[in-house]
């Protein structure tokens, strides 16, 4: 069975670098024939050094949608995607998994009468049944649930594939780019921004991060994350945090790890008072080196972790600050 996949791209938050570790999950994962069509919906055509990095293999195709109505509100693009989806046909459309994307697609989806499958981690084909099946964390990751779309005309997915995904295939070096505008009706541009407010830049690349300094509820106090971003500087890493503190607006969801998070996969991975519930826990990978820290000794955290210190967290992360600005310092 021959598949045509289309895989939406909008670059409200400098999403384009997701693009390739989706292509080499669609390559790996799922058998031919198949063709690929990548849709990039942007108020601008993307420079050409974005098309220089993009990992292409046999069967793809990129249509590049444009319009000025395209900005910060779904709607736009909820309108759009659809008129594609309507002139494509795709059997499934895949996405890199953001709450902004997975928002728009919900009501395409709807749209359609299709399912909709959300957060995958990977995919399989089921030789039995000639079906893709889509692996994603349930009860807490504690299993790997096996998700199967029956009697949809349309398969709608977004997919959390892990940091460091490697494109194993051969590189298309050449391919054409079909330009297309899109009208979109006014109907779908009621909302009109009148500001827009950046929260402070933070270099806080999660994904890449080889060293990430994860924090939990055992930190106590909201200001106490300062010192989390202070031995992140320090050792040039990244801070994460648990859903805990993204529920309390102590932090934002761009920094949550874990099952409704981000997936990442560094190096080495601070735990500061995190317990170690198995939804954060599924997020963080497979460190090479994991350093906890919790009060309570029984924490779950300790368990996987190559070395635990029960102390309290935020006391820890100050030592840890004088130390190795001190080892830097005599460098």
């Amino acid at each position: 069975m021959g598949y045509t996949i289309f895989v939406p791209v909008i670059p409200v938050e400098d999403e384009y670098q997701n693009i390739n570790p989706l292509l080499a999950l669609i390559e790996s994962q799922i058998a031919e024939p198949k063709k690929v069509v990548i849709g990039i919906y942007s108020k601008k055509f993307p420079d050409e050094s974005f098309f220089g990095k993009l990992k292409l293999f046999g069967g793809c195709e990129v249509v590049v949608y444009t319009d000025d109505s395209f900005s910060f509100y779904e709607g736009p693009y909820i309108e759009a995607v659809t008129k594609s989806v309507e002139e494509i046909q795709p059997q499934i459309v895949l996405a890199f998994s953001n709450e902004f994307t997975k928002s728009i697609l919900a009501s395409v989806a709807a749209k359609f009468s299709s399912g909709f499958v959300v957060d995958c981690t990977d995919i399989k084909f089921d030789e039995s049944s000639g079906k893709l099946i889509f692996i994603k964390p349930a009860y807490g990751a504690n299993i790997n649930a096996k998700i199967s779309v029956k009697d949809s005309p349309i398969t709608f997915v977004t997919v959390k594939p892990k940091a460091g995904i490697e494109c194993l295939y051969q590189i298309k070096k050449e391919f054409e780019i079909s330009k297309k505008t899109i009208k979109i009706q006014e109907k779908s541009s009621h909302v009109n921004f009148i500001e827009k407010t950046i929260q402070e830049d933070i270099d806080n690349r999660l994904e890449s991060a080889k060293i990430v300094i994860g924090v939990g509820r055992g930190i106590k106090d909201k200001e106490n994350l300062k010192y989390a971003y202070e031995l992140a500087s320090i050792l040039g890493g990244a801070v994460g945090v648990t859903r805990p503190l993204v529920d309390l607006g102590w932090a934002s969801k761009d920094f949550q790890i874990g099952q409704s998070g981000k997936i990442i996969s560094p190096d080495i991975y601070f735990a500061f008072g995190i317990s170690g519930a198995a939804h954060h826990v599924c997020g963080i990978g497979k460190p090479k080196l994991l350093i906890a820290v919790n009060k309570n000794k029984d924490a779950e955290i300790f368990k996987i972790a190559n070395y635990g210190i029960v102390a309290d967290a935020t006391q820890t992360i100050k030592s840890f600050i004088r130390i190795f600005k001190q080892r830097l310092e005599n460098c």
